[in-house]
C-alpha cells in the first residue's frame, strides 16, 4: 500500500509497503512504528524488488538497481520508510504597505467657518500633490466629505449626520463621479472636483458635531449595501481623517465641544472601522488649539484636543486659525507615508 502524510510547506511523507502473501503483520520490537504519530502502522513483508534492508529502523532510499539501502546493511523484516520530499513550493509573496488611502474631510459648516473653508480649499491641491509625490507606489484614493450637522443641502435620502456630501447649496449636484460612488476616487480629477463637495457653505447649525459626524460616517451602518457611504472604507487602505472646525466649548450647549459630555467612545469608534488597528489611522485636526483668535469666544476646545491626542503620534494638531493650511499639510506627509508603509493589510 502507499499512504501519504502532509507536512508543513506542502512536503509529503510517503510510506511504501508491500503486503506479503500471508497478509499484513505488525513490526517487531526493534522496528520503526509510525502509529503513534501518523496513525499508520507499517506492515512487514518483502518489497517487489527483493528483501528490504534497514533492520535498525533507519530512513531508507531507493537505489538505481531497484534494491534499497539504509543506515546499515542488516536485513530485517521491517518495511522501508521513504520520505518523498518532492519539490518545495515557493512561499506566497508577503504583501506590505497600504494599497490605497481613504481621505475623509470633516468640515464644520456653521456660520463662522467661511475663512477656514477657503483656507482648506486653497491648500487641498498641494496636499494631494504632496501625497502623490511621497507615495509613488500608491495610486488608489477615496476622498469624501461630511459636515458638522445633518446637511440639509445634501442629496435626498442622505441628509443625516455623517452622510457623504454629493450636493451643496452653492454648487448643486457634484455627481456623478467616475466610479459611480458617492465619493471621489483616483478615476476622477480629484483636485478639480474636490471644491464642489468641499465648499459646503456656512448655513449649517451652530450646534456643531464634527466628531459625532466622523463616528457616524465610518460606522458599519453607513457602509451597508445601499447606504450613503457604501464602499468608502476599504480593508487594504489606511484612513486619513482631516477635521476642520472652530467649535468652542460652551457650558450647557451640548454639542461636541461641551465640557461635560462623554467623549470616551469617539476614538474607539473610529479605530473600530479599521479593525481596532491604531496604525491604520491618521487624524489631522485643525481645531481650537493655541491660536484661537478666529474662534468664537476665543477658547480652546479640550474635547477636540483630547480626541486628536488619543491617536498618539498618528494624531496631528494645528490651529484652525492658521493663516495658511499648506505648511501644516506638508508636515503631515511623513506620518502618512510611514503609516502606509507599515500598514499590514492582512491584519
Amino acid at each position: 500500500m502507499r499512504a501519504s502524510i502532509a507536512l508543513f510547506g506542502g512536503v509529503s511523507l510517503s510510506l511504501l509497503a508491500a503486503c506479503g502473501s500471508e497478509g499484513p503483520s505488525s513490526a517487531d520490537a526493534s522496528g520503526t512504528s509510525l502509529t503513534a504519530t501518523t496513525g499508520i502502522t507499517p506492515t512487514s513483508g518483502e518489497t517487489s524488488s527483493g528483501t528490504s534492508s534497514g533492520g535498525g529502523g533507519g530512513v531508507t532510499g531507493a537505489t538505481s538497481d531497484g534494491t534499497t539501502t539504509g543506515a546499515d546493511d542488516t536485513a530485517g523484516d521491517e518495511d522501508d520508510v521513504v520520505f518523498d520530499l518532492g519539490m518545495m513550493p515557493d512561499a506566497p509573496p508577503v504583501e506590505e504597505g497600504c494599497a490605497g488611502i481613504d481621505f475623509l474631510f470633516v468640515i464644520d459648516n456653521s456660520g463662522s467657518m467661511g475663512a477656514q473653508q477657503t483656507q482648506l480649499l486653497g491648500s487641498f491641491g498641494g496636499f494631494i500633490a504632496g501625497i502623490e509625490d511621497s507615495l509613488e507606489d500608491v495610486d488608489s484614493f477615496h476622498v469624501g466629505v461630511v459636515t458638522s450637522d445633518n446637511y440639509a443641502d445634501n442629496e435626498p435620502g442622505c441628509q443625516s449626520l455623517g452622510d457623504l456630501v454629493t450636493y451643496t447649496r452653492d454648487n448643486g449636484a457634484c455627481t456623478p463621479f467616475a466610479d459611480g460612488f458617492r465619493f471621489l476616487t483616483d478615476s476622477d480629477d480629484i483636485q478639480t472636483e474636490f471644491p464642489c463637495i468641499g465648499q459646503v457653505g456656512t448655513f449649517g447649525s451652530g450646534y456643531e458635531e464634527p466628531i459625532s459626524a466622523l463616528v457616524a460616517a465610518v460606522s458599519e451602518e453607513k457602509a451597508q449595501p445601499g447606504a450613503c457611504n457604501e464602499g468608502f472604507i476599504r480593508d487594504d487602505s489606511i484612513l486619513v481623517v482631516v477635521v476642520v472646525t472652530d467649535d468652542p466649548p460652551v457650558d450647557g450647549f451640548f454639542d461636541d465641544a461641551e465640557p461635560t459630555i462623554d467623549t470616551s467612545g469617539w476614538a474607539p469608534a473610529v479605530l473600530a472601522a479599521k479593525d481596532n488597528n491604531p496604525e491604520a489611522v491618521v487624524v489631522i485636526g485643525f481645531i481650537p488649539w493655541q491660536d484661537v483668535s478666529c474662534v468664537p469666544l476665543t477658547s480652546e476646545s479640550p474635547n477636540l484636543i483630547n480626541f486628536v491626542d488619543a491617536f498618539g503620534e498618528q494624531g496631528i494638531k494645528a490651529s484652525v486659525c492658521e493663516p495658511d493650511y499648506g505648511p501644516v499639510f506638508q508636515s503631515t506627509l511623513d506620518t502618512i507615508k510611514t503609516t502606509c508603509d507599515n500598514f499590514d493589510p492582512q491584519g
